[in-house]
């Protein structure tokens, strides 16, 4: 691989396959269980069928888990206590819900972009664009792995671990049984007994376990998707700051490939942006609660001397805190690389420009000055500075729990 500017144009990516199945890897394990991975679905009619009652089925576990739980929490939790401490998992297995719908809804669009990053490999035009796209996809999946390990290191134990050294069950016959990892109320028929007891015990995890790979396959498929974004601005920038080092070479056909990266990188984020703003919205909010909430989890368990307890719960905490900044930081990222390439065609040395050329270089210049970025249902963008707002209103709804409680 050669990175002369004679040998730019004679660059290609053979691998391109390869590359795209290891940018992905993570979010296709993940969703394909699920049935909402897009780029597995083809156009046939029995495909169609199986896609239908895959995702149905899934959908159907996801509520027999939870509406039993939220009638529960609503009609024969004990005390307020208690009910503070389960919240979390409703709004976290409701987030999964609104993820898994929004992959089966948006289907396409994310497909298509899916099918960008595949394009943008095989197309790529130099060994320095080909690193460029490989070290931002190696970030996308190091943030995916991290949560990955933090959530699933504090959502498994929370489901096996806490029901086993939780107070037991005393029911009225003076048997005891552990209580369900979803204390649940299923309206129709008595869940005591055993076998069953066991049986739905098991499945519970199972179903839980569904809802946590639909949650995290997601955050992996935006991480991986904003990630490759970033690089298409870093991509553009770059061969705009080698724009006039080269004079050899035509200025004008060069600058236009300049200005087409610059575009193409600008309509990928709207994809993202289009696809999965809804998500977004649901992540912010949703967070927020299960965050207020766990905190308080956490200083109940500290206050009753459960240390097992505080620890689980500290870690969901720390998972979810870690999950929203890292997207935070991904979209503040993706604004800033927005910027940067307005910056860059500003310091070059513009004024040795022909006159011809002049005109699309204050066009990349205006449109980077509105930043390219994510936003939560188009209300507010996904950046640090909403890290800190979910943060203050996290806090802000623990005093006022704590205050209900007391």
């Amino acid at each position: 691989m050669s990175s002369s500017a004679d040998d730019r144009a004679l660059f290609r990516n053979f691998n391109y396959r390869s590359d795209t199945e290891y940018v992905v890897k993570v979010a296709k394990i993940l969703l394909t269980p699920v049935g909402i991975w897009p780029l597995d679905r083809d156009e046939s009619v029995l495909d169609k069928v199986k896609y239908v009652l895959q995702t149905s089925f899934m959908f159907s576990l996801m509520c027999f888990l939870l509406v039993p739980h939220i009638i529960y929490t609503f009609f024969d939790a004990e005390d307020l206590t208690r009910y503070m401490k389960v919240i979390a998992a409703q709004v976290f297995s409701l987030l999964g819900i609104v993820k898994f719908w929004t992959m089966i809804i948006n289907r396409d669009d994310i497909k298509c972009c899916l099918q960008q990053i595949e394009m943008q490999y095989r197309d790529v035009k130099s060994e320095e664009d080909y690193l460029v796209m490989m070290r931002n996809a190696k970030i996308g999946r190091q943030f995916t792995i991290m949560y990955l390990g933090l959530l699933y290191g504090g959502a498994l134990p929370y489901h096996i671990i806490m029901p086993l050294v939780a107070d037991k069950i005393v029911k009225e016959d003076n048997t005891t049984h552990l209580p369900l990892p979803y204390l649940s109320d299923y309206v129709f028929f008595v869940v005591e007994n055993s076998p069953f007891y066991e049986i739905l015990f098991v499945m519970q995890i199972l179903f839980s376990t569904i809802i946590l790979s639909t949650n995290c396959g997601v955050y992996s498929l935006i991480a991986t998707c904003v990630m490759h974004a970033c690089c298409l601005f870093e991509i553009a920038r770059a061969h705009m700051e080698t724009l006039l080092v080269d004079r050899t070479r035509d200025l004008h056909e060069r600058f236009g490939h300049v200005i087409v990266e610059h575009i193409q990188a600008l309509r990928y984020v709207e994809m993202i942006e289009k696809s999965l703003n809804f998500v977004f919205l649901s992540e912010m909010v949703g967070c927020t609660i299960i965050i207020c909430f766990l905190e308080y989890g956490v200083l109940k368990e500290w206050e009753d001397n459960q240390i097992l307890g505080t620890i689980i719960y500290f870690i969901l905490v720390t998972s979810i805190l870690v999950n929203v900044f890292t997207l935070s930081s991904i979209g503040d990222r993706l604004k800033e690389e927005s910027i940067k390439i307005g910056e860059t065609s500003y310091f070059i040395d513009w004024y040795t420009l022909p006159t011809k050329n002049v005109g699309n270089l204050i066009m990349v210049m205006v449109r980077s000055s509105r930043p390219s970025a994510l936003t939560a249902g188009k209300m507010f963008d996904i950046s640090l500075q909403s890290f800190c707002d979910v943060c203050k209103t996290s806090a802000a709804y623990l005093n006022f729990i704590r205050m209900i409680a007391s």
